[in-house]
């Protein structure tokens, strides 16, 4: 999941920018010219030298006043802790550009991120709901979302379904059960659906969206303690073990190779034959297996799905250059710069106005984009606490103890909010 969205956001932004030198500013105000252009930093651990120079110089185009000055950091694990030891120094740019928005929560105790509270009001009320809510932490705004975001979907594999006389693909997880049963054939070692185990985040963040299908939350309101121990969190997990476990109908072993957590080699092998991902698997599957994308099922409250999205964010510098980088965010997330962002990857909008940007329009051929366009006005962002990270291993290990029949659903869930309760107590 991350792999793939880090890079086609890359791809985006330097496409967008492409596109920006060339056409124009698109719909902003220009600010007034200046003699000597107000320079300003950012950092970045996606963009090569040649994309930063491409962003640089379209944005140096359409303000005229501002000049921007990209630098690639580092790769994308080494990115916080570089990021963190300049906060430390004072040595940190004026914007930053992020493939975690958890990480936002760490660069706002050190004082020196500027909220966005306020100043990009109409941009941020555009986003969808579950993006925008994501950029908030204990009631201020920490960032905005760039465009070019993925979310997940049920990919079906349309021959597996002729032949089990199953005519669409299922609208709810009770449905899905049933067709994962008509679908699986143990003697040739296929399945009905994959569910995702081992160890890696790619776990918690498909199960996600079933918990909230179900009406559960990861966190409580304040984000002090865990609330996936719950009703439907159980309901939720028990899903995925029965598929597993009671009716076998999803192998018991993990698919996951070469850093790919998803597992697509199980859809793509025609080993399974639904799997929930994202648009990226699009790529991976053979052209010899015909296949659909429907909405991710729904649970006993509705449908919803898991959105992963970048993020930009300003810090205190000076307050010439700090104007320059808010300039620069407003620019990356208005309605025609972010339709670019995401049009020139086949990337999802963040807001349903740069989706009806005429940009988006070539997309509408593209038979899977409305279905995961469709799907952000349901899709909610992981929570954005400091603490996210250690609360979605401890939740992704007590998932594959359950689906592994080492513990009931409700214990697995139980040991986990207790760990993630700690994780989160540390952080005040």
């Amino acid at each position: 999941m991350q792999r793939s969205l880090r890079s086609k956001l890359v791809v985006s932004l330097v496409s967008a920018a492409t596109v920006a030198t060339t056409a124009g500013a698109g719909a902003l105000a220009q600010p007034a010219s200046a003699s000597t252009p107000v320079s300003f930093t950012y950092w970045t651990s996606g963009f090569k030298t040649a994309e930063i120079q491409v962003i640089d110089n379209a944005f140096d185009k359409a303000y005229p006043g501002y000049k921007a000055v990209g630098q690639y950091i580092s790769t994308s694990d080494e990115y916080l802790p570089k990021v963190i030891s300049a906060l430390k120094t004072g040595t940190y740019p004026t914007v930053l550009t992020d493939q975690n928005p958890s990480d936002l929560p760490l660069y706002e105790q050190s004082g020196k991120l500027v909220p966005l509270t306020g100043k990009l009001t109409a941009a941020t009320n555009s986003l969808y709901p579950g993006i925008r809510a994501s950029l908030f932490y204990r009631g201020q705004q920490l960032g905005m979302a760039l465009a070019g975001v993925g979310d997940i979907a049920l990919f079906y594999n349309k021959a597996d379904f002729k032949a089990a006389g199953i005519a669409a693909p299922p609208k709810t997880w009770s449905q899905l059960v049933q067709d994962a049963v008509k679908l699986t054939d143990p003697a040739a070692k296929r399945w009905g659906f994959y569910v995702p185990t081992g160890d890696a985040e790619w776990i918690s963040y498909d199960w996600e969206p079933v918990l909230w299908g179900d009406g559960g939350q990861l966190l409580n309101a304040n984000q002090t303690k865990a609330a996936f121990d719950s009703t439907a969190g159980i309901k939720a997990l028990s899903t995925w073990v029965n598929l597993v476990r009671k009716f076998k109908a999803a192998p018991a072993a993990s698919y996951a190779a070469d850093g790919n957590f998803d597992g697509p080699t199980a859809f793509s092998s025609n080993a399974v034959a639904m799997i929930t991902d994202g648009p990226w698997l699009e790529g991976e599957v053979p052209k010899t297996i015909s296949y659909g994308v429907a909405p991710f099922p729904a649970g006993t409250k509705g449908v919803s799905t898991n959105i992963g999205i970048g993020v930009i964010s300003l810090f205190k510098t000076t307050p010439a250059e700090d104007k320059a980088g808010l300039a620069f965010i407003k620019f990356l997330a208005s309605p025609k710069e972010g339709a670019y962002l995401a049009s020139m990857n086949g990337g999802l909008p963040s807001s349903p106005a740069q989706l009806g940007q005429p940009l988006m329009k070539k997309n509408e051929s593209v038979p899977w984009f409305s279905v995961f366009s469709g799907l952000e006005k349901y899709g909610q962002v992981r929570p954005i606490s400091p603490a996210y990270n250690a609360v979605s291993q401890d939740l992704w290990t007590g998932i594959n103890a359950a689906v592994h029949g080492q513990v009931t659903p409700a214990k697995a869930l139980s040991v986990a909010a207790k760990q993630a309760d700690v994780a989160l107590a540390k952080i005040g």
